[in-house]
């Protein structure tokens, strides 16, 4: 009969190379991990300093944008070179409720005389900041903006919580990307 034999490896042996791989597991889970915290830090960066993707839903901005809503860009260059300006679309904190975001028209910087298009009515819901409304022909403070949507009888804006603060301002959204059929760069006026 054939004899089989076992090879067994001496225990200092595997020892050895469970040492061996340990060493070899560490160095890569430090590099990939150092590779993810500098591609998190990165995309970090680009997403509140450079471009963000944003949802943008109601009826405040029709016909610029539809009510069950769009996916836009937003920059933030604009904003924060201060180069923003009236008739621009921007995505702002807002005022009276800071865990929400709202798409507005920027109709007015500050110094600038407000036009006010449309004028403002009751909505049910809608709490208003203690800051006073511009009447037409007032200036904007300093440091300030005013803000309406393009869909002046169905927008809470500036006509109901006055001047907003420029460091509320998110971006400029400056190109439409959903629905695909509607793709396209956002006008910086005023629809008529």
């Amino acid at each position: 009969p054939a004899q089989v034999r076992s090879f067994q490896v001496p225990p200092f042996a595997m020892a050895g190379r469970w040492q061996q791989l340990g060493a070899t597991a560490w160095d890569v889970l430090r590099k990939d991990s150092w590779r993810f915290v500098k591609a998190a830090a990165f995309f970090y960066y680009v997403h509140e300093h450079v471009v963000e993707l944003a949802y943008t839903k109601g009826p405040s901005m029709r016909p610029t944008f539809n009510e069950r809503g769009d996916v836009v860009l937003v920059e933030h260059i604009s904003r924060n070179t201060y180069s923003l300006k009236p008739g621009d679309v921007v995505i702002s904190v807002c005022p009276v409720e800071s865990h929400k975001m709202i798409c507005k028209r920027l109709l007015a910087l500050e110094g600038q005389s407000v036009k006010v298009q449309g004028a403002a009515s009751a909505r049910p819901g809608c709490s208003t900041a203690t800051t006073k409304t511009l009447e037409e022909g007032d200036v904007v403070p300093k440091g300030h903006v005013w803000l309406q949507g393009d869909n002046y009888h169905n927008s809470t804006d500036s006509r109901h919580y006055g001047p907003i603060p420029y460091s509320l301002l998110r971006g400029k959204v400056f190109y439409k990307i959903w629905p695909l059929s509607e793709a396209g760069p956002v006008k910086s006026t005023a629809p008529a």
